[in-house]
Parts: C-alpha cells; structure tokens; sequence
C-alpha cells in the first residue's frame, strides 16, 4: 500500500512537471508571436542596460580607425540611446550586444549588409521558422551575467583552480573512507569518513565561493553554444560557415552537463535534487568539471567568440526584420562613391507624424530659420539616417542615396563644471576633433548646430568662416545650422542656403517645419515672448531695441 502511494504520488510529480513544461512552453511560444513587429515592453529595463549591451563594441572599437565608428560626442548628440533601445528587438544578450555594436560600426561591407537583408526578408516571410530560431535564441536570455560573458572569456586563463590536482584526490579519499567505513563497520573509519566529509564540505563551499563568476560563465557559454547548434540544424543555409566551430565546441557541452544539472536544480529549486547535488559535490566531481570545462573554453576561445557572434547575428537579423515592420516607412539606401546625398521624405525615427521633408547635398550646406523652427531635429534626421543607412541598412524615409562615410556631430554642447571647461572651449574641442579626422582621407560627414555661438560675434563671424572655408577644400560635406546671416550670405555663392520659418496665427507662432531653399529673413525670438504669455511692455519694448 505505501508503495502505491509512493509511486502515486510520484507520477502525480511527472505529470504535474510535464504539464508545467508544456504550458510554459506554449506561454512562450505565443510571447515571440505577438511581439514580433512591435518593441518589448521592458523598455525602461533594456535603456538601463545600455552600458552593458555595449560590451562588445568595446573590444570591437579597439581595432577600428576613428572615422569607421560613431563616436560618443556624435552618439549623445544624436540620442542614439533612444533609438537603439527603439530598435532593440533582441531575445537575447548576445543579440543586444551584436546589434548596439552594429549602430556604431560605419565599416561593415555591402555584402555584409545585403546578407542580413537577405535573412530579415526570409524570417519576416517565414514565421514558423522565425518562431522556432527566436525559441532557441530566447533560451540564452538576457541575465545579467551574459552581458558581462564576452569580457570573463577573456580572462579564463586565469580562471583555473589553484590547486586542481587536488580535487580528485580529495574526492577519492572520501570515497575510500566511505567504502572502508561501510565494509569494516569501524568506528575509527567512520569518523575517519565523517571527518573527511566535513573537510570537503568546507573546502568545496570556499573554493565554489571563489569561482563562481566562472561556474557563471560556463553556463552562459553553455547557453550561447547549445542555441547555435539548434538554430544551425534549423537554417542550415545561413550557418554553414559556423558549423566546424559548433561540432569543435561540442564536446565542451557534453562535459558541463552535469554543471547544466546541477544549475537547473538550483533555478527550479528542487529541494531533493539541491540536497542530492550537495552531498554528490563533497567528491568534487562539479570543482573537477568545472576545470575540464575551464580548459576547453579557454584552448578555444576564438571559435566560441565566433559562435557568441553567430547567435548573436541571427537575434541581430530578426531584431532588425521586427524593427522595419514596426516602423513602417522606411527605405533601404543605395550606396554612391561620390561626397554627396539624395534624401526623400526623411524624418526622425523617434518622432511620431513627424513632417518629412526631401534635401539634395552636392556641397556644404547652411540653414538659418527661427528658433524652435527644425533646424536641429532636420540636422539630426539627416546625420541618423547615414548612420542608420550604413549601419542598420535601413531609413526613415521614401528613399536615400548616400555615401558611405563617417559622421560627425556638434550640436549639445555644455559647460564641464567639474574639468572646469567653459563652453567656447569644450566647443572649440568638439570641432577640432572634426579637423582631425578630415585628414584621414574617409569622405565625413559633419554637422555642426550653432557654430561658435560660445564666442562674441565678430569673433564668431571671422573662425566659423575660415572652418567652413578648411572643410570645403576637404572631402567633406558640411550641414551647418546657425542665426548669424551674415555667415550664411558670406558663403551664398560656395554653399547651398536652406531655412526653415514660421507664421503667426491667432497670437501664436505656428510652424510648418517644412525646408524651403534661400536664406531665412525672419526671427520670431521676440514673438516667442509674447506667445508664451510674458507681459505686452516687455515684448513692446524688445521690439523697439531691435529698432
């Protein structure tokens, strides 16, 4: 009788596991449904992680020249943190890492781009086969740790227990006095046995303590390699290239299962299976494989590097399917060698109903117009969608011709209050830096909103004319953004002249943020005043000063 109840309530454990299994299995499965073509809802969490997702482009960026990256002065003023967490669809850390280094990488070849067009065609039309790849991806997760997987590879060298010898020697000490305790029945060998025990309990929970980064680590890369090698078996067509170093890494898999056990026991927390685990680990059979498993990551940390881009690059590919779905309108852009662009119906990305507006740039380009107007949010349309052309391959617009070419930006300027830098002078820097890298021979685009506004006007007039002078004899092209007509009518003839305006109606100052060519002739800094309700006599009086 109580073996029936036993076995009862056994099975009655199966069944209830099996059945937690598929529905968790089938909560998933509708999850990667219905997200697809939309962003995540975890948004505030995927913009505090941006730091780490940057992980990769770090070791990245080590090996490229300034004018093949989006640097951090461009990147900030461009607020690409926004659209990257816009456009991160990603179901994993390493896809968030692949795709945050992609938006800031201006190097990647066409062949490369028209690739991930390729696949992002063939998951948005396949989702069956998109359900199935995001599956796998989405089982590598997107823990905390992940991040940080890229970097601890790195240092596995280092990772190898101190006194690794000893481990199996200890475990088969206790063993021995286990048997001997169990064949003799003496009482010295059992509390030989016992001591033995305590022993290792004590040494096993110091050393785990101290290496438990790394048990991380293997479980991670674990994750990282056993998804690549489904989701090859599940597009072989897109992963042939990868397969030698899965089948390389394979046997690494094989070796952390038990470490795989051991951890799965801990995360569903079962009682009997994290006790059993426990005392197993008094023989220091996880210390012993966590070593084994230490030494093949560490011999082969080239190819997992090239299997963690792999999973990468295919989360990467069905983020960006995902990302053009959920916009919309937008375009893939055609590559010209020459120093110029043809943009049509561009707009913001982050900006909802934003008006677009088409521009042609054969040579430098200075836009006035009133404030508020869209001078800066034109600017950073255009410098976005160079970035994005040549990254993402994708823009917002009805279509681009762009080159390829690095971008620069200066446009959100402040003062350093704790390096002691003024603004003129972290200005002066900002466009320097610019100089710099005209002499790399890279066609560069630069963009620079309010020209040495840090400085008095007659100053201001005289540099900022012989900085466009310098660029117009580089290989460049320059959108410049300012107040000052003078400059703009100094260069009328050298550069094209664009504005944007404003009229009033009804009391307020309406804008159309539509690009008209020529020079503005207007300024609305004293209707802004009276628009957001400051008293008639000041407004009265400014307009009589101006007089």
């Amino acid at each position: 009788m109580v073996f029936l109840i036993i076995t009862a309530v056994i099975a009655l454990i199966i069944l209830l596991t099996i059945g937690e299994n598929v529905r968790s299995e089938r909560n998933i499965r509708k999850f990667l449904a219905a997200s697809y073509g939309r962003p995540h809802d975890n948004v505030e969490e995927r913009r505090e992680r941006i730091a780490d997702a940057a992980n990769l482009y770090l070791h990245d960026v080590k090996e490229l020249p300034e004018s093949d990256i989006v640097d951090d002065i461009t990147w900030n003023d461009l607020e690409m943190d926004e659209i990257f967490v816009s456009a991160d669809h990603t179901d994993s850390y390493a896809g968030a890492q692949y795709l945050y280094s992609a938006m800031r990488r201006l190097d990647a070849a066409e062949d490369e781009l028209h690739e991930h067009d390729k696949r992002a065609e063939f998951f948005d039309k396949n989702e069956e086969k998109r359900l199935a790849v995001r599956r796998h991806i989405y089982s590598i997760g997107q823990v905390y740790s992940g991040f940080r997987l890229i970097d601890n590879i790195d240092t596995l060298g280092s990772a190898h227990l101190k006194f690794r010898k000893a481990f199996p020697l200890l475990g088969l000490l206790q063993l021995g006095t286990v048997i001997a305790a169990a064949v003799t029945q003496n009482t010295v060998a059992a509390f030989l046995g016992i001591v033995v025990l305590m022993a290792n309990m004590i040494i096993h929970t110091l050393t785990k303590g101290m290496v438990d980064v790394q048990f991380q680590t293997i479980l991670n890369a674990a994750a990282v390699i056993s998804a690549s090698k489904k989701i090859a078996e599940e597009v072989p067509e897109f992963s042939k290239d990868i397969k030698p170093d899965i089948e390389k890494m394979s046997g690494m898999l094989r070796k952390a299962r038990y470490l795989i056990f051991e951890k799965n026991a801990e995360v569903t927390n079962d009682m009997f299976m994290n006790i059993l685990f426990f005392f197993i680990n008094t023989f220091m059979i996880d210390l012993f494989c966590y070593d084994i498993v230490i030494d093949d990551l560490d011999r082969n940390a080239e190819e997992f590097r090239r299997i963690y881009r792999f999973a990468g690059s295919m989360d990467y590919t069905i983020s960006l399917a995902s990302y053009r779905r959920y916009i919309g309108d937008y375009c893939i852009p055609e590559f010209t060698e020459k120093p110029e662009m043809e943009l049509k119906g561009i707009c913001h990305p982050m900006i909802e109903n934003a008006v677009r507006n088409d521009f042609v740039q054969k040579r430098s380009t200075i836009i006035t117009g009133s404030n508020a107007s869209g001078k800066s949010t034109f600017i950073k349309s255009a410098a976005i969608a160079l970035i994005m052309g040549q990254t993402l391959h994708t823009c917002c617009g009805e279509s681009a011709v762009i080159p390829r070419c690095g971008v620069m930006t200066s446009m959100a300027v402040r003062d350093d209050l704790l390096s002691g830098e003024s603004y003129y002078i972290r200005e002066i820097k900002y466009l320097r830096r610019m100089v710099e890298l005209c002499e790399s021979g890279k066609t560069m685009f630069l963009a620079v909103d309010e020209i040495l506004r840090g400085t008095n006007t007659r100053e201001r007039i005289a540099a900022s004319k012989a900085l466009l002078e310098y660029f117009s004899k580089q290989n460049c092209m320059v959108i410049v953004a300012t107040h000052d007509m003078e400059l703009a009518e100094y260069f009328a003839e050298t550069c094209d002249n664009f504005h944007f305006c404003e009229k009033v109606e009804d009391g307020d100052v309406v804008f159309d943020y539509k690009m008209h060519e020529g020079i503005s002739r207007t300024s609305n800094a004293i209707r802004l005043l009276g628009a957001m309700g400051f008293p008639e006599s000041i407004v009265a009086d400014a307009e009589k000063y101006v007089e």
